[in-house]
């Protein structure tokens, strides 16, 4: 590329260390960090939001910390982007605490996205149900929608434990799968 007269910038960069962190080449993207340093372009939120990403996703939540602490220091306020990496991190561990003390910080720092997904897929996984139908609740309280993963992944827990009460109080959608499963279980029985 310089070669031939074309003079990498920050996006350049970015782009070259999303293609490495996407292969795990973690030696590769701090080379090229250092190099993007060394050229005087500086990583901005999108190139750590990479590395935190690509760190969490392959369960090196400790390291992608450690990303998050050095954007803190360089003055680059963490996002969304970076919150949600680092909360599906810990979901893909299975740290559903240490997920919901991320949602909590967010909340606290007045963000309004939507992460709550995360956090009841994650309880559903490790079987704790209460907890992920109160996530679905609190949902409401805080002003946001459940969408058609969050019905979806509700539903399919509520059918497999058979629990028709609760999927008929999630919303009238799963009300209406409730009813329709209890009128084939007839059929059938």
């Amino acid at each position: 590329m310089v070669g031939r007269g074309i003079v990498p910038n920050v996006i350049t960069y970015n782009s070259l260390i999303q293609g490495v962190c996407n292969l795990g080449h973690w030696k590769e993207a701090t080379r090229l960090l250092y190099e993007m340093a060394s050229q005087g372009f500086f990583p901005n939120a999108f190139t750590f939001n990479i590395l935190v990403d690509g760190l969490c996703k392959e369960g090196r939540v400790a390291q992608a910390k450690i990303v998050v602490q050095t954007m803190i220091q360089r003055g680059i306020e963490p996002d969304t982007v970076t919150y949600n990496s680092v909360m599906y991190g810990f979901y893909l561990q299975g740290e559903m605490d240490a997920a919901k003390q991320v949602f909590d910080l967010m909340l606290s720092k007045g963000s309004m996205v939507n992460l709550h997904n995360i956090l009841i897929n994650g309880y559903l996984k490790q079987k704790k149900m209460d907890k992920a139908y109160s996530i679905f609740k609190e949902m409401a309280l805080r002003g946001f929608v459940p969408n058609t993963v969050t019905y979806t992944t509700l539903m399919m827990v509520f059918v497999k434990r058979e629990d028709y009460k609760k999927l008929k109080s999630c919303s009238p959608r799963c009300k209406l799968l409730a009813n329709f499963r209890m009128f084939i279980l007839t059929l059938y029985y």
